[in-house]
């Protein structure tokens, strides 16, 4: 059987590569303080003074640095490979991946490189389009409830769908307080599953030196 060739790739650009890392660095950061200044997760790194002027300047960079990594992810190109029409595509591979876990078999990379064309077929297992849809969800949820507790006024329909979700709660504000929480504890959950498919699929190292080595599908003679 003829061993299929691999080919080095740039996979990610510099600035790509920085606005993750800033991503990941300000949500950790915002993690330990919000965890300084909550009522029901406590965590007494900061008081709550300093933690919840942290918190702010952070929450604030953080929505700043989301909004340009959008912004470069659609003038790149990289939107494509997580374009809405391939939800479906997503979850049937989703799908492939538990039964491929269950039977205690490896489940192969979909990601491959026409080194002819110096272009990518499939970019990303497909299971990171929901991944992201995800992601960019509670990127929303996160910004605007976030908004909500410090400017109650201005986002006041934020606070009543909070408050209509968690009606048991007198205040408005703790309504949209505990759905903050709750979105950064999914966050978390995300953010855990996200590394561990990374580390499998072999892509965390690509994320620090930006190029890997991408399967081309082709017989070595061929290459």
């Amino acid at each position: 059987m003829t061993k299929n060739n691999t080919v080095e790739v740039k996979r990610h650009s510099v600035l790509y590569r920085l606005l993750h890392w800033a991503i990941v660095l300000e949500v950790l950061l915002l993690l330990l303080s919000g965890f300084g200044v909550s009522e029901y997760l406590h965590l007494s790194l900061f008081t709550r003074s300093a933690g919840r002027s942290l918190h702010l300047v952070l929450g604030f960079a953080w929505m700043g640095t989301i909004t340009f990594f959008l912004y470069y992810f659609i003038v790149s190109g990289e939107y494509k490979w997580f374009g809405v029409s391939r939800i479906g595509y997503s979850i049937d591979f989703f799908m492939h991946e538990v039964k491929t876990f269950v039977a205690g078999e490896k489940v192969h990379s979909p990601v491959k490189y026409d080194a002819q064309k110096k272009r990518y077929v499939e970019k990303i297992v497909p299971t990171e389009v929901v991944a992201w849809w995800g992601w960019f969800v509670l990127w929303i949820m996160m910004v605007l409830t976030g908004l909500a507790l410090v400017f109650p006024s201005t986002f006041d329909i934020v606070n009543r769908f909070c408050h209509a979700i968690v009606p048991s709660l007198g205040a408005q504000a703790a309504a949209t307080r505990l759905v903050h929480i709750f979105v950064s504890v999914f966050m978390v959950i995300f953010a855990i599953i996200h590394a561990y498919a990374s580390w499998i699929f072999g892509m965390v190292g690509s994320m620090f030196s930006g190029v890997k080595r991408e399967n081309t599908g082709l017989p070595e003679e061929q290459q």
